[in-house]
């Protein structure tokens, strides 16, 4: 079976790079791979308050035709300079018509053109931030609740075209350069299937770190160290966060003044419905089973017997001697000896001053004002992920961050008065794994492979995976095929 062009992930950043190649080349034929399930097919255990149990080896958070844009949640749809890793690796001009092009793919199958936020902030939120000494960084932002979210998936998925073909649940597990084709092996529910394209597109997300990874080397790709990042997520009650959510949805300041190591907020999930915390298991990607924490924005849940919950993430630049292999290795062994891999919950109190959480998971759920968006966690001393210096600068960073959210809010609280009233939940983590050296064709030099979004390691983002997506396609697209 021969195919010009196999996209290998059904997110983004795969979803993007296919609809280009077919609309912009008639007749080029494209063979799309899922490894995950169907649209529908997606539930997650934690989100129904039961324990993760790894879904059969294929996580439904990250895996499945949508890629993180998960059937039933919300999402942002942040755009440059967002990303704006993605502004050096394109250049201004380009990078901003792709993302343009990325926004217009993604929103097409809406009645409208979704608001965009996150600019033009007033006079008092840029004072409440100034008074703590930070600058917010201003980008647009598109908040698409349940409801678009689900009529733009239901829109991609019943695309059809004569030259696209979606294969779900099939897997690569090979790939060998024979000449100027490629010879990819495919693992179907039906069992092996060779297939020869003249292209290899790699969309694979955050599930294929290692899978990608382990291709790109046995074609003898020197891949990048990244600069990791390892943070917690703090949840909160919805009405705390509302004010700036609305102002700004995905509200980001990077500090580096007064801190020893750089921290920045992270998947900010706090408008006036909150979001919940998704967890995101990666199996054994990474040698032993490990789940770490994702964030979505919600706009249509209803409230039980207590308030929703909000969050948003603080992650912290780190420092640490060794190699990224080494340092990856500590922080993941170190979590493994904390819970199995597991994620953790402290009270904001006990975080702050390294101490062991008293109570368990139950009791701690039960103390605080809002309902917890997940019910399976443990208690433990998840500060002790952390070095002194890493630990100081989540902490001033948090002050400083909720102390500007609460000055702008007018609540009259202050951050002390939130130390039993806020989880931290954690590990989150940012670039585990290595950067891919691409052209600005998200060409990966020398070879008929290309690789797109997460997978990439460049900047992350639904947007950004759609801009790399568009750019790799219309290269094929304009290109010519052995």
């Amino acid at each position: 079976m021969f195919v010009d062009v196999v996209v290998v992930g059904a997110g983004p950043g795969g979803l993007a790079c296919a609809h280009t190649v077919v609309r912009q080349s008639p007749g080029r034929r494209v063979l799309l791979l899922e490894a995950g399930r169907g649209l529908r097919n997606r539930p997650c255990p934690v989100d129904r308050g039961l324990r993760c149990t790894g879904c059969a080896g294929i996580c439904n958070v990250i895996s499945g035709f949508g890629g993180c844009v998960h059937y039933g949640d919300g999402v942002k749809l942040s755009l440059l300079p967002s990303g704006r890793r993605l502004i050096d690796h394109f250049g201004e001009p380009r990078a901003g018509e792709l993302c343009e092009r990325a926004f217009q793919f993604l929103t097409a199958p809406m009645p409208q053109r979704p608001v965009l936020h996150g600019t033009r902030l007033g006079a008092p939120v840029i004072e409440a931030f100034a008074g703590n000494g930070l600058a917010i960084r201003e980008y647009p932002v598109a908040v698409l609740g349940e409801t678009q979210v689900r009529t733009m998936l239901t829109a991609l998925h019943g695309y059809r075209d004569d030259a696209l073909t979606v294969w779900e649940k099939s897997e690569l597990v090979a790939a060998a350069l024979t000449g100027d084709r490629l010879t990819v092996t495919v693992a179907t529910h039906g069992g092996l299937v060779t297939v020869e394209t003249a292209r290899l597109v790699l969309a694979t997300g955050r599930r294929g770190v290692t899978s990608t990874h382990n291709l790109l080397t046995a074609f003898g790709v020197q891949t990048i160290a990244p600069d990791m990042s390892l943070g917690v997520r703090l949840e909160t009650r919805a009405e705390v966060l509302a004010a700036i959510g609305v102002e700004h949805p995905d509200l980001k300041i990077t500090q580096l003044e007064r801190v020893e190591r750089k921290t920045k907020t992270f998947c900010f999930c706090g408008g006036p419905n909150g979001g919940r915390i998704k967890f995101t298991n990666y199996q054994r990607s990474f040698g032993r089973e490990v789940i770490t924490l994702d964030g979505h924005e919600t706009t249509e849940r209803s409230p039980g017997t207590r308030p929703l919950a909000a969050n948003f993430g603080l992650l912290c630049q780190l420092a640490r001697p060794g190699t990224s292999t080494a340092v990856r290795a500590e922080i993941l062994s170190d979590y493994w000896r904390l819970s199995a891999g597991r994620p953790v919950a402290q009270s904001l109190r006990a975080f702050m001053a390294r101490t062991d959480e008293p109570r368990s998971w139950p009791e701690l759920a039960a103390a605080v004002t809002f309902e917890p968006s997940v019910k399976d966690l443990t208690t433990g001393r998840l500060d002790s992920l952390f070095t002194g210096a890493e630990h100081a600068s989540l902490i001033e960073s948090f002050r400083r961050v909720m102390g500007s959210i609460l000055d702008h809010a007018g609540t009259g609280l202050t951050v002390d008065d939130l130390t039993d009233d806020v989880l931290v939940i954690g590990p989150e983590v940012e670039f585990l794994w290595d950067r891919v050296p691409v052209d600005q064709d998200c060409r990966v030099p020398g070879l008929p492979i290309y690789v797109v979004g997460d997978a990439a390691g460049i900047a992350q983002g639904i947007v950004q995976a759609a801009m790399m997506g568009v750019a790799a396609g219309e290269a094929i697209a304009n290109g010519t095929l052995a």
